[in-house]
């Protein structure tokens, strides 16, 4: 791992705000997000880089900026462990996210900061950004369009929390934990339920960040995406069934429905053994799963969908059979 230190902040002083730039492979835009940063209005900051295993030239790029920032490279491990790692080395009293193909607006920290020292017992702020997609600002969009308040609003998914523009206490995310590693998306909606549930939390209704969509930060892997989605859903039922009363069974059903989504994704790789297990385990969890996703309630069409999910185990049974019988046949 290699670590390059920046130089003191002036005076020798603590930074208020610790700025966490998670990175991988975004050569051609994370100057632009630096560039940001360093375009604030406030300006008591330091930031921190972790490159999670780029293959490209990112740490070429960022070389003769190594003097105003501390860079750090790591082994591929994804998002949310290169953002704990940040956070591990972060001296501010406040700790904000930049992702490295998003920008900030230049008085992003110093609304946020403002904010949270008005109200100390506030655990996290963010905002709005624009969304476009690359190329294309003429056309870009605000989100969220709801601004979700408290917990229970986190926790249905009343808007959502836009990592890119959030700022919290150091001290929160030594009291609630950092980003959970194990699931390989939703990990920030994971955290933000974590900190809200224990601290007020708070949205500025400006747009103080952009959001650039590209080809390169969709991601592609449904298997990621569904086992992500899997493990958090399953997590939150697990966590706040209680608080969620009549959310729960429709969370339940959700962590289901992307296990299933996930054996259906292991069937089509023709990863068979990992299919029976998702597909069994979603079928055991509720036997009837297939008929939530039925868009027409006719009983045809649920009685379709009600079995559609037993044929797909029934293949995926064959297939891993079928890669145990055939390699035993051949060593005869």
């Amino acid at each position: 791992m290699t670590q390059l230190t920046q130089r003191p902040s002036p005076l020798g002083m603590t930074p208020k705000v610790s700025v966490v730039v998670p990175t991988y492979n975004r050569a051609h835009l994370i100057p632009e997000a630096l560039e940001s940063i360093w375009a604030q209005t406030y300006r008591d900051l330091e930031v921190i880089v972790v490159d999670d295993g780029s293959t490209d030239d990112t740490r070429e790029i960022l070389r003769p900026w190594w003097p105003r920032l501390r860079y750090i490279y790591q082994p591929n491990q994804g998002c949310a462990a290169a953002r704990n790692r940040g956070i591990s080395l972060a001296r501010g009293t406040y700790v904000a996210f930049l992702d490295s193909d998003d920008r900030w607006l230049p008085d992003k920290l110093a609304q946020q900061v403002a904010w949270l020292e008005a109200h100390s017992k506030a655990g996290l702020v963010y905002s709005r950004l624009w969304r476009y997609v690359l190329g294309r600002d003429a056309e870009r969009e605000i989100c969220p369009r709801e601004l979700p308040a408290t917990f229970l609003d986190v926790l249905r998914g009343s808007g959502f929390i836009p990592t890119s523009t959030v700022m919290v206490r150091r001290r929160c995310l030594e009291a609630v934990g950092l980003f959970d590693v194990s699931l390989p998306v939703a990990e920030d909606w994971d955290l933000w339920l974590r900190i809200a549930r224990r601290y007020p939390i708070a949205a500025l209704p400006a747009v103080l960040a952009e959001h650039r969509e590209h080809a390169t930060n969709i991601t592609k892997d449904l298997a990621k995406v569904y086992e992500g989605y899997w493990r958090f859903y399953a997590k939150a039922v697990r966590l706040y069934a209680t608080a969620a009363g009549a959310e729960t069974a429709r969370f339940r059903d959700r962590a289901i429905s992307f296990r299933y989504l996930l054996g259906t994704t292991y069937l089509k790789r023709g990863q068979m053994r990992e299919a029976v297990r998702q597909i069994a385990g979603a079928l055991q969890a509720r036997w009837s799963i297939g008929t939530y996703f039925a868009r027409q309630r006719s009983w045809v069409t649920t009685l379709a969908c009600l079995l559609k999910p037993y044929g797909a185990l029934t293949v995926s049974l064959l297939g891993a059979l079928g890669s145990l019988v055939i390699p035993s046949w051949r060593s005869r």
